[in-house]
């Protein structure tokens, strides 16, 4: 019975508590709702909002025109350009593809137009970006042929020039000067220029005639024909040893000339014997003029046993020839 009596205690203190709540609500509204609302009066004017110029001008066409060019346009028209980008790969990049207001619309001068430029591809200004950063150091090219440095360059991504010059120093081909020097530091698209040789001056080269002497006349012409030289070819008579070999040349081994003209070489060829005169007796055997100023000293032909080569020749004696007896 009691907790039936402090149950049903609870619930009328927990509506009194509800009620009185609700008329305190009820009160405040009332109040706020009886207090007067600050208006403005009708009769005050609004504040003045500046007015654009009150002169027209036509919207230009900028669609694909490159930025630059479309907002030089729409500056000489008096507008504001105000550009956007985005990506696209239906435009080229860096023109304008859209624009708002459209062309022949009248504007205010000072109002806004707003156009977009093409970033192109997606992806593509990023990759561009980090070429821009990317820092190239100049490679020595010198020594190199002109293909292999054009080759190199090409693959850094930098563009090449060519410069010829004579040179007595450097080979035909080969770089010799580069600029930008060694270690010089790049972007991607700039230009190095190469200085290749093209050789000393046609007037400057030399050439040296081979050598040939003591080589055999067929392995002499083939060098002297090989290396660009017309050859003549004589013979004379030399010791055995030089038989079918060079014993002399002109112009000599060695020598530089301007031009390859002809060398002239000489082949040693076997000494030809001198005919024995036939002898028909002691009898018809024409006298020597020697044996006629000094008969003593006279030297018989035969037989061989009778010659005494001891015995010195006299002075109006002369000498037998040596190529005629021996050989």
């Amino acid at each position: 019975m009691l907790k039936k009596l402090l149950l049903t205690s609870l619930f009328a203190m927990v509506t009194l508590g509800f009620f009185v709540g609700f008329v305190s609500y009820q009160k405040e509204i009332r109040e706020a709702l009886s207090q007067s609302i600050n208006t403005p009066s009708l009769e005050e004017e609004p504040p003045l909002v500046e007015k654009p110029t009150e002169k027209k001008t036509a919207v230009p066409r900028i669609i694909g025109l490159p930025e630059e060019e479309a907002r030089k346009l729409l500056e000489e028209a008096g507008l504001i350009p105000s550009a956007v980008t985005e990506h696209t790969d239906q435009v080229e990049k860096g023109h304008v593809f859209y624009q708002r207001p459209m062309e022949g619309t009248e504007m205010f001068e000072g109002q806004e137009v707003i156009y977009t430029v093409s970033a192109g591809p997606f992806g593509q200004a990023d990759s561009e970006e980090e070429e821009e950063d990317k820092e190239i150091l100049m490679p020595s090219l010198l020594g190199k042929t002109q293909r292999e440095g054009e080759n190199i360059l090409r693959e850094l991504g930098l563009r090449v020039r060519v410069r010829k010059e004579y040179s007595a120093d450097v080979a035909a081909g080969i770089v010799m000067e580069q600029e930008p020097s060694i270690n010089a530091k790049l972007q991607p698209s700039d230009e190095v220029t190469l200085w290749v040789s093209l050789g000393a001056k046609p007037e400057e080269i030399k050439h040296q005639v081979p050598r040939v002497v003591g080589k055999t006349r067929a392995e002499a012409e083939r060098l002297l024909k090989n290396a660009g030289y017309e050859v003549s070819v004589t013979e004379k008579e030399d010791a055995d040893v030089n038989i079918g070999k060079v014993i002399s040349q002109s112009p000599g081994g060695g020598t530089e000339v301007s031009v390859k003209g002809r060398v002239q070489i000489t082949i040693g060829k076997k000494k030809t014997a001198a005919p024995e005169t036939p002898s028909e007796g002691p009898g018809e055997e024409e006298p020597d003029p020697g044996d006629a100023k000094d008969p003593s000293v006279e030297t018989p032909v035969e037989p061989p046993s009778v010659e005494t080569p001891v015995e010195p020749p006299s002075v109006g004696e002369p000498e037998e020839p040596v190529e005629t007896g021996n050989e």
